[in-house]
């Protein structure tokens, strides 16, 4: 908390999944932000937190903080890459279908119907 500003501690505080590791003196700040959750599983990600190391070490500034989006229950977008449906049945979860839209008339039938089921 001495070392990052209030929003970058909450970031961690909201990756951790004990946070009876909060209670315990660490050894530095550096080895305890490499050890206390995995950088690529978190909602930053690891560029972003391989950044905010960068920053307690000297090397680099702070990176932007990520921006809280809420969406409204079962939003779909579809991208490039592939469909999206944002906050899943209000659950917020988000799920990503690896599905090409414009190539959906090529696909058998079964999985043509599976993905308009899918959209309903």
């Amino acid at each position: 908390m001495n070392h990052l500003p209030n929003e970058y501690v909450d970031c961690i505080v909201n990756n951790l999944d004990d946070f009876r590791v909060l209670e315990d003196e660490g050894f530095s700040i550096e080895a305890e932000l490499m050890s206390l959750f995995d950088w690529v599983e978190s909602r930053e990600g690891y560029e972003f937190w391989n950044q905010v190391f960068h920053y307690i070490i000297g090397e680099a500034d702070l990176p932007q903080l990520p921006i809280d989006i809420e969406y409204k229950p079962s939003l779909a977008m579809t991208m490039q890459d592939g469909m999206y449906i944002m906050n899943a049945g209000g659950t917020g979860l988000n799920i990503r279908y690896e599905i090409i839209m414009k190539d959906l008339p090529k696909a058998e039938k079964k999985a043509q119907e599976q993905v308009m089921m899918w959209l309903n």
